[in-house]
């Protein structure tokens, strides 16, 4: 086995899709068994450890099923990929969200890839959306002539 130097911090890439499920591609080569990536919530103790196993060469991957719970908030992501490493905190790399996704993977502002937790929100505004309200039809009408 390869060490994995932590010179380049662990980057993972990944998909939210509509049902919930997270799916994270982790880059990192020469690694154990026993590699996972942990979401930490950070309001609370709560975690939930993730099993890294080899994807495609260089990658590995790791996945949330929506049928796991997280609690609502933001959730940090760590991975250990080596016996003798403890938990690292996981580089943001490209990502794929669902407008209808439930759990949205973000960058921090440290460049680190969280995960936000929405139970019971509204769906996503994508780019150039906005939300309607049911007086916008008169909004969209034209300007209002004025009042004599």
């Amino acid at each position: 086995m390869t060490p994995v130097s932590h010179a380049v911090p662990l980057r993972a890439d990944c998909i939210a899709d509509s049902a919930g499920g997270l799916t994270f591609d982790v880059s990192a080569t020469g690694a154990a068994d026993t590699a996972h990536l942990v979401l930490r919530h950070r309001e609370g103790p709560e975690e939930v450890t993730l099993p890294l196993a080899p994807a495609t060469k260089g990658r590995l991957r790791a996945a949330l099923p929506s049928s796991v719970s997280l609690l609502e908030g933001h959730w940090d992501a760590y991975a250990s990929v080596t016996e003798e490493e403890s938990d690292h905190r996981v580089a943001s790399g490209a990502m794929e969200v669902h407008p209808h996704a439930s759990r949205v993977p973000y960058e921090t502002r440290g460049g680190n890839l969280s995960v936000e937790c929405r139970l019971g929100a509204a769906p996503m505004m994508g780019a150039g959306s906005r939300a309607t309200g049911h007086n916008e039809s008169a909004l969209a009408s034209g300007p209002v002539p004025p009042i004599s």
